[in-house]
């Protein structure tokens, strides 16, 4: 027993000896294979470190003050850089990693990563890089603290900070905390830009979480995940109607999912609570109108865009709530996947006060509400590429308008007509639901997008079910 334990000593004292000559002869040595891989980089991509620290008895490599800059040009005010405090590669094989180049760990955790994009170059390729390894094998990877900005010149279009996870090298949790995004421009220069009508989008979300996300399908261009939710945004969009329209054939909901650069196939999305306006001037008059929905809540399941067999034949979104704090609006939406198929529209408006809309009707429509509780708007309609058709029920009050002239004063004339003969005051469950209905019947404009095709739809109801409909302007 004495020589065994004489014997294991002698050989932990050998081993140790050998992993402490290791460590001295490891470090410089791995350090010299790195600069070397770094000296062979095109001259349009530049990688430097700070220090490099190998542990041979904790089979870790550290790594601190990374920064990666990409410049494709002599113009170096356009360049991709990063910039990383800490690199931690724990669980290393260092005898695989020397003499075999393979790199396999246990875990990769970065922490302090900033991304800092250049706008003009985000569609320019980056350069082929042959890493000096044979293979790679890292169970988990971890992004603490990451921080992601898009520029375009000296404006900050996209900003995102966040973290994520990797397990077994093959599915992902995401989590940013803030993702803010914005055009880079003033509202009204970016349509003089584009000389044509844009949306114009400000958009600011907390408390993104992607589960379930397959990291190996990124890299072959495919978003597959269990789930994304989204949680507090607030979203504000301009549009400018006093310049022409953008021409050509706008695309249906179903052919813009078909045409995006990746295979989608996420299980549920929900995102919510969001605060929506839209803001909109008018092609004739000198106000703007605007449009919010507040407390909405968003559920779309399941997000495909590339079907398979088995899958099922619509994408379907739900969505819930209140017109401009006023109230409550549900709907769900059926988007078609398989070829021209029909879109499917259902919802309700619920115990609307009409005076919230006046922001809105005023300078977009003309029109003053001095009163009104629309108590119910029950509507359902089926579309396709060419037209809209359905119906609407409605159950209103106390609904009193006025028309306006230019200079928003009362037109007394038109409003006496619109009062007495065009909209009753009273709509209620006494009347015949034939009474309440309006009917659904709208050709499709291809210059327009879906947003307007669903939106005058509804309003074709509604003008339908007053006598003298027609004679409401919009």
């Amino acid at each position: 027993m004495r020589k065994v334990i004489r014997i294991v000593l002698w050989v932990a004292v050998i081993v140790l000896v050998l992993l402490a000559a290791g460590y001295f002869i490891a470090g410089p040595l791995i350090r010299k294979k790195v600069d070397s891989a770094l000296r062979q980089l095109p001259p349009s991509l530049q990688v430097s470190y700070g220090s490099l620290e190998v542990k041979i008895l904790a089979g870790s490599v550290v790594v601190h003050g990374v920064e990666a800059t990409f410049t494709p040009s002599a113009d170096t005010l356009h360049r991709h850089r990063v910039v990383i405090e800490r690199v931690d590669l724990a669980g290393v094989s260092l005898r695989n990693l020397l003499f075999r180049k393979e790199l396999r760990a246990g875990s990769l955790v970065v922490s302090g990563c900033s991304v800092q994009l250049d706008e003009r170059l985000l569609d320019s390729p980056l350069p082929k890089i042959v890493l000096p390894l044979t293979g790679v094998s890292i169970r988990d990877i971890q992004l603490k603290d990451l921080r992601l900005a898009v520029h375009k010149g000296r404006a900050e279009t996209i900003f995102l900070k966040g973290e994520a996870t990797v397990e077994d090298g093959r599915t992902a949790s995401l989590l940013i905390d803030t993702l803010k995004s914005w055009p880079g421009v003033d509202k009204l220069a970016l349509g003089r830009i584009r000389g044509h009508q844009v949306d114009w989008v400000e958009a600011r979300s907390s408390g993104i979480r992607v589960s379930g996300l397959d990291v190996r399908g990124l890299i072959a261009h495919r978003l597959i995940a269990d789930e994304i939710s989204i949680g507090q945004s607030v979203i504000y969009v301009f549009r400018d109607r006093r310049l022409p329209l953008a021409p050509g054939e706008k695309p249906m909901p179903a052919t813009m999912l078909e045409r995006l650069p990746v295979d989608v196939r996420v299980r549920s999305v929900r995102a919510g609570p969001i605060s929506f306006t839209y803001e909109e001037f008018p092609k004739k008059g000198d106000s703007t109108g605007v449009l919010k929905i507040v407390r909405l809540r968003c559920a779309v399941a399941p997000l495909i865009n590339h079907p398979r067999p088995g899958d099922r034949a619509y994408v379907e979104i739900r969505t819930e709530g209140s017109l401009m704090g006023s109230g409550t609006v549900e709907a769900i939406t059926r988007v078609p996947l398989r070829g021209k198929g029909v879109y499917e529209v259902e919802g309700a408006f619920h115990e609307l006060d009409v005076t919230k809309l006046n922001a809105s009707a005023e300078n977009l429509g003309g029109i003053r509400l001095e009163s009104g509780m629309l108590n119910s708007l029950e509507f359902s309609f089926r579309m396709d590429d060419e037209r809209a058709t359905g119906h609407i029920v409605g159950e209103y009050h106390h609904l009193v308008a006025d028309k306006l002239r230019g200079n928003k004063k009362v037109d007394k004339i038109k409003s006496f007509f619109l009062k007495k003969l065009i909209i009753p005051k009273d709509k209620d469950k006494s009347l015949p639901v034939a009474k309440r209905t309006g009917k659904v019947d709208y050709k499709r404009d291809p210059e327009r997008y879906f947003s307007y095709y669903l939106l005058h739809s509804l309003l074709v109801g509604v003008k339908d079910s007053f006598t003298l409909g027609f004679l409401l302007p919009g």
